[in-house]
Formats: structure tokens, sequence, C-alpha cells
């Protein structure tokens, strides 16, 4: 572990696919942090396109990017970090970051990141982002850090592209996807997967309100920044045709096998269950929409869709 007179060395995994008109100007925003010492891994998902051999020309010469290429693509951006999760090996450094491919970070990103970790005492961090669209309209999207009992049975920390973790935290991250992979592979969402492991182990997170990136917006984007109506009818669709309820079952199975055994959260992480939470009718979604109304997400109004969908047996 670093000390205040040693840089803190910072291990990058940025999952790639079809990335090449981004993924340059991605690369050398992290490696120009300031005041750390940073390595990056890429992980290219088979693009399409020229994602691999961009990288390879431009940072060649660079000892601090190592690129992988895999023989078959995983599926998805979450499935991707999740094989880096797995395979990476950290080394000697001090934290772990995960990278999305078309962003470009603030300089002093992560030496920020860990600046509040060590004054704060947690073991993982997210921030606020400043999401940017073609047309030029900018937004900050801030976080919530008012949390609940359960709200890592309901959603993550914010964009996984700001997640910064200590190292001993990543490698129990990765022992336990090494030997729950049928589990977590369920969840959708590697970012989630990751605050909900350290709820589960009773880690503290920071929740960092000001914005440490440029969080760019387009076409291609598998998970962005959707703004007004559009936003609400596509949760609204995931939850009514039942794709968020699985995604619900899958990290209430993540958080019991993690050991996780918050009284609240256990309880409602077994409530959950597919099986039981379609049992006794009214009766039980009466108790799942008053346990999800007090105890899910973070925001109030987020918690009242849920516990409207809940009552409606949506999931």
């Amino acid at each position: 572990m670093s000390n205040n007179s040693t840089p803190a060395r910072i291990k990058v995994i940025l999952a790639a696919y079809n990335g090449a008109g981004w993924i340059v100007p991605q690369v050398q925003s992290i490696l120009a942090q300031q005041g750390v010492e940073v390595s990056v891994v890429i992980a290219d998902d088979h693009s399409r396109d020229a994602t691999f051999q961009v990288v390879r020309e431009h940072f060649a010469q660079e000892p601090r990017v190592t690129m992988l290429e895999r023989p078959q693509g995983s599926g998805s951006a979450g499935a991707n970090f999740r094989n880096m999760y797995r395979e990476t090996e950290i080394g000697q450094a001090d934290f772990v970051a995960l990278a999305d491919q078309d962003d470009i970070w603030n300089p002093d990103k992560l030496a920020r990141a860990v600046a509040r970790l060590n004054t704060d005492r947690t073991d993982g961090y997210s921030s606020a982002v400043t999401a940017t669209w073609d047309g030029g309209e900018t937004k900050v999207l801030t976080q919530n850090p008012a949390t609940t009992a359960a709200d890592h049975l309901f959603e993550g920390a914010g964009q996984g592209c700001t997640f910064v973790m200590r190292a001993d935290f990543f490698v129990k991250v990765q022992d336990f996807c090494r030997k729950n992979q049928a589990a977590v592979e369920k969840l959708h969402y590697h970012d989630w997967l990751v605050y909900l492991l350290s709820r589960a182990w009773q880690l503290r997170w920071t929740f960092d309100q000001q914005p440490s990136m440029t969080y760019r917006q387009h076409a291609l984007n598998e998970i962005g920044a959707r703004k007004g109506i559009s936003a609400i009818r596509h949760r609204l669709a995931l939850i009514r045709n039942g794709w968020y309820g699985g995604q619900l079952a899958a990290a209430s199975e993540i958080y019991l096998l993690a050991g996780g055994n918050g009284d609240v959260a256990a309880d409602l992480a077994r409530r959950l269950d597919p099986k039981r939470r379609h049992a006794n009718g009214l009766i039980n979604r009466l108790a799942l929409a008053h346990a999800v109304a007090r105890h899910g997400r973070r925001r109030g109004s987020d918690r009242a869709v849920l516990a409207f969908a809940a009552l409606a047996g949506w999931f």
C-alpha cells in the first residue's frame, strides 16, 4: 500500500468493443493522470472494427498499456468486465479502477479518488460525471449518497467507469467471481456486482458529488444517460417484461452467496426469490411493496416506483 510520499499505484481495467473511434483519447486521458502511477489492461471483446489495431498502433511503445484480444466475443460489456475480474493480475497495485472505452477522464480523477478513499477510510469509490452529447448539450449526473438498508439489492453505485477500489477489495471480488461464475453471470451489470459485494462484506463506499470525467453519449453506448420520458419508459419496460425482476433475483442470490447477513437486506433478498415472491398472492406483494418502499433504491422517487411495481406484481 502506498504512503504519503509514494504515488499510489493503480491498475485500470478497460473493456473495449468497437471503440476505434473513441478509445485513443480515453487511454491518453488515463495515462495523463496526475499524482499516481497508472497502468492499463485493455480487453478487446472481438471487435468488428479496428479497435485492437488502433490501440496497438498508438501505444506500441507504451509499457503501461497491455492489450488483450479475445478470440470470441463475450456478448456484453458487463461480461467482458467480469472476465477481466477473473483474469487480471494486479501485481503490486494499491488500487484498481474501471474504465469505459469512450470517455475522457479529468487529469486528477484517480488522485482525487485515492484521496477520498483514504480520507473517508472507505473501500470503494464512485463519482458524479458530466454527460455530453454530440449536439453540445451537457448535464452533470450526480449520485444520491443516502444509502438504505438494502439499496444494493436494487441498484449499483452509479457509473462503473468512475469506480476505484482498494486492491484487497478487488482481489476479494476476483476470488468470488472465480468461485461463483454461474451466479455472477446472471447479473448483467458488472458495476452493480462490485457495489453489491461491498455491502455484503460490510465495506464502506464513497459517493463523490464532484464530476471526475466527461461521460460521452452516442448511438453505440450500451448503457448511457437516457433522458426524460424515454428514460422512464425504458425503465418501466424492463420492469414490466420481467427483466428487472430477474436481475433482482440474481443480485439477491449473489448477496446471500457472499455471506450478506444484514437483517433487513437478507430478509428482502429471500423475499425476492422468484418462487417466494410469486407465492401467497396479494399478501406477499403487499409485504414486498412495503419493504421496497422503506429499504429499496437510494432516491425516494425510485423507491415509490418500485413499490408500485411490486404491488402490481411486475417483479
